[in-house]
C-alpha cells in the first residue's frame, strides 16, 4: 500500500514537472503511461491544492460550502470538457482516440493550470494555457492533425462557453 502511494506521488510529480517543462514530450508519452484513474488523481489532487489555496486567500462567510463549490467546479468542468471533446471528435472524425485519452489531456491540463489559477487576475493567464495544453495534447497524444485538433478545440470552448453562459442566466438572471 505504501509502494502504491509512493509511485502515484512519485507519477504525479513526474507528470506536473514535465508538463511545465516539456508538454510536448509528456504529452507524446501520455497514452502509455496513465490511466484513468492516474488522470483523475491527479485532476483531484491539483483540485484539492486549488480549493486550499482559494479558502486561505478569500474571505468566505461559509468557507465549507465555498470548498465544494470549488472543488467540484474544477473537476466537474475537467469531465464537462473532456466529454464535450470526445462527442465533438465522435461527430466530426468518427472514433479515433478513447475516451480515457481525452480525459487524460483535459486532466493533466487542466491540472496543472489549477495550481495557479486560485489567484484571480491569472484566469487571463491559465485559461489560454490550458486550452494550448490541450491542443498540444489532441496533437500528440491521439495523434489529430493540427486541423482537426483545432476544431474539436474550437468547437468544444464554444459550446462550453455557451453552456455556462445558459447556466449563468439560469441560475442568477
Amino acid at each position: 500500500m505504501i509502494e502504491y502511494i509512493f509511485k502515484s506521488c512519485q507519477f504525479y510529480g513526474y507528470a506536473l514537472i514535465q508538463i511545465l517543462i516539456e508538454p510536448r514530450q509528456f504529452f507524446m508519452e501520455l497514452s502509455d503511461k496513465t490511466t484513468l484513474g492516474k488522470s483523475l488523481g491527479f485532476c483531484v489532487l491539483c483540485s484539492v491544492f486549488f480549493v486550499s489555496a482559494s479558502l486561505l486567500t478569500g474571505g468566505y462567510s461559509n468557507p465549507v460550502r465555498m470548498g465544494f463549490v470549488f472543488f467540484f467546479n474544477s473537476v466537474g468542468m475537467v469531465f464537462i470538457s473532456s466529454a464535450l471533446s470526445y462527442m465533438i471528435m465522435v461527430m466530426i472524425l468518427g472514433k479515433k482516440a478513447g475516451f480515457k485519452l481525452l480525459f487524460g489531456v483535459h486532466a493533466f491540463s487542466a491540472g496543472v493550470t489549477l495550481l495557479v489559477s486560485w489567484m484571480p487576475f491569472f484566469f487571463w493567464f491559465t485559461e489560454p494555457w490550458k486550452w494550448w495544453l490541450v491542443y498540444t495534447g489532441y496533437k500528440n497524444t491521439c495523434k489529430f492533425s493540427w486541423k482537426p485538433a483545432l476544431l474539436i478545440l474550437a468547437i468544444t470552448m464554444v459550446v462550453q462557453f455557451f453552456f455556462v453562459y445558459s447556466l449563468y442566466l439560469a441560475f442568477y438572471k
